[in-house]
C-alpha cells in the first residue's frame, strides 16, 4: 500500500532527516543508466535497465560483484566502468546535475521546523561532494557521509547509524529519505522511520513491507508532511 500507513503516526516523530543522495537529492540515476548502456554496448555487451536496477544504492565494490554475477566472470567491468565516470563527469561538467524534483522544498520545510539535516550516500564522500557542487548543493548540509567513511555497505545500518551520531541523535528520532530497497532496508535495520520517494527503483514487496511510507514524489512527501507538522520535532 503507497502513501503513509495512518496508524502509525504517533511512532513517526523524527527531530533529524537523514537524505540518501543519488536517486533522492540528484537526478544522476537517470544519466548513469543511458551511460552504463553506453559503455556496455562500446565493450560489446547488452546492459538494460534491471541489470542497473540491482546496483542502487550500492557501493562500487558490490556494483562490481553484482555485475559480474550478472553478465560471467569475463565482463570488463574496470573498463566499461571506468568509461562511465569518465562520460558521466564530462556530462555534468558541462550541463550541471539535475535536483530531483520537489526535494529543495522539503529540504527548507525541514530547515523551517529546525530539523537537523545529513546526506548519507553509498557514493563515496569525495565524489558525493564533487556531485553536490556540480548540483549547487554544497552549501546546503554541514553532514555529509559517503560509503567509505563506514565499513559495511547498506543494506547494512552503518552509514545510517554514524549519521545519527554526527547529528547527535538516537536513531529512533531519525527518518530517513531514500529510493532503493537497500536504502530502506539498512534504514530499518539501524532503528530508523523510513519513507521512500520513488526514482528508478521499482517498489517492491520488500520496501512495501519495511518502508513507513511510500510517496511517488517529493510533492507528495512534502504535502504529507505539512499535513502532519507534529510530527516533526525541531531542536
Amino acid at each position: 500500500m503507497d502513501g503513509f500507513n495512518i496508524k502509525m503516526e504517533n511512532s513517526l516523530k523524527f527531530r533529524a532527516c537523514i537524505f540518501d543522495f543519488d536517486g533522492i537529492l540528484v537526478n544522476s540515476e537517470i544519466i548513469l543508466v543511458k551511460l552504463w548502456v553506453k559503455a556496455a554496448d562500446e565493450c560489446g555487451y547488452l546492459f538494460q535497465e534491471e541489470a542497473f536496477n540491482l546496483c542502487l544504492g550500492r557501493t562500487g565494490p558490490d556494483i562490481k560483484q553484482i555485475q559480474l554475477d550478472h553478465f560471467g566472470k569475463d565482463y570488463p567491468f574496470d573498463t566499461i566502468y571506468g568509461k562511465v565516470q569518465e562520460y558521466f563527469k564530462q556530462e555534468i561538467d558541462k550541463n550541471g546535475l539535475p535536483l530531483v524534483p520537489g526535494v529543495l522544498d522539503v529540504r527548507q520545510f525541514l530547515e523551517d521546523l529546525h530539523i537537523d539535516m545529513a546526506v548519507a550516500s553509498s557514493t563515496y564522500r569525495d565524489e558525493v561532494l564533487y556531485r553536490m557542487k556540480r548540483a549547487g548543493l554544497d552549501h546546503l548540509f554541514n553532514t555529509v557521509l559517503g560509503g567509505d567513511d563506514i565499513k559495511n555497505p547498506k543494506p547494512a545500518p552503518d552509514i545510517f547509524l554514524k549519521a545519527a551520531e554526527a547529528l547527535r541523535a538516537s536513531p529512533a528520532d531519525c527518518m530517513v529519505i531514500e529510493d532503493s530497497e537497500s536504502g530502506v532496508l539498512a534504514a530499518k535495520v539501524a532503528g530508523m522511520k523510513v519513507v521512500m520517494v520513488q526514482n528508478l527503483s521499482p517498489i517492491t514487496d520488500t520496501m512495501r513491507e519495511n518502508a513507513d511510507g511510500i510517496f511517488h514524489s517529493h510533492a507528495e512527501l512534502l504535502q504529507f508532511l505539512k499535513q502532519n507538522s507534529s510530527l516533526a520535532v525541531g531542536n
